[in-house]
């Protein structure tokens, strides 16, 4: 009797489940830059990109909130596509549970805008608050995630590297900004830092980091066949 050889089949069985969903999730991370790139260039008259956060400019602007909708709608279809090809592996709870609120709390943001500068917070502004807080926390967790788990597969490589830069890069400057915003939320002064740069360095630094984790699986995809 034929014994089939299946030692080395985790690992290429593991990779080619997340090869398309990793594709699709970098279209999406590339997608998304087009609308958002639009509403700034959109912008005239009194906005301050220093003081002013995307928020700021999504509910101020014309457009503001289809073109700001277009941007999150990619990303989430992205974290969620991916989150669905990580559910054939095991070992990928976590991973998927914050893919998940990341996109469900990308889809919040949208739906439930903030309020125009200079009039009282509401249940929509509230909401999204709370949604842009669990966008700027949950994806730098997938990525380092991410990067442990490929580490595993093929060891260290220059992507796994890259991956692991970008996701501390990215909790950092989200620790920023939130620390940055908390002050005002419980009623203090907030503090010094600019919150419309910080938050667009950190936003920036998501999608880029959305399109890294999709690079670092495609190419351990490569290494493991």
């Amino acid at each position: 009797m034929v014994i089939p050889r299946t030692a080395d089949r985790p690992v290429a069985t593991g990779a080619a489940a997340l090869g398309q969903p990793a594709k699709v999730a970098l279209v999406a991370a590339a997608a998304s830059v087009p609308p958002i790139t639009l509403l700034h260039l959109n912008a005239t008259g009194a906005v301050e990109p220093a003081s002013w956060t995307i928020s700021d400019y999504v509910v101020t602007l014309p457009y503001g909130v289809p073109l700001f909708a277009m941007t999150t709608g990619a990303l989430a279809v992205g974290a969620i596509v991916l989150a669905r090809g990580l559910s054939q592996l095991a070992n990928t709870r976590t991973m998927r549970v914050l893919l998940g609120l990341w996109a469900a709390a990308l889809l919040l943001a949208a739906i439930f805008p903030t309020n125009l500068r200079g009039t009282p917070q509401d249940f929509s502004s509230n909401v999204h608050l709370i949604a842009g807080a669990v966008v700027f926390a949950a994806l730098p967790a997938v990525g380092v995630l991410v990067a442990r788990r490929q580490r595993g597969l093929t060891g260290q490589s220059g992507a796994t590297i890259s991956l692991t830069v970008i996701s501390w890069s990215s909790a950092v400057l989200s620790a920023a900004l939130i620390l940055n915003r908390l002050p005002g939320v419980i009623g203090l002064d907030e503090l010094m830092l600019p919150p419309g740069l910080l938050q667009r360095a950190a936003g920036a630094a998501e999608i880029l980091l959305l399109a890294t984790i999709a690079v670092t699986i495609l190419r351990t995809q490569h290494r493991a066949r």
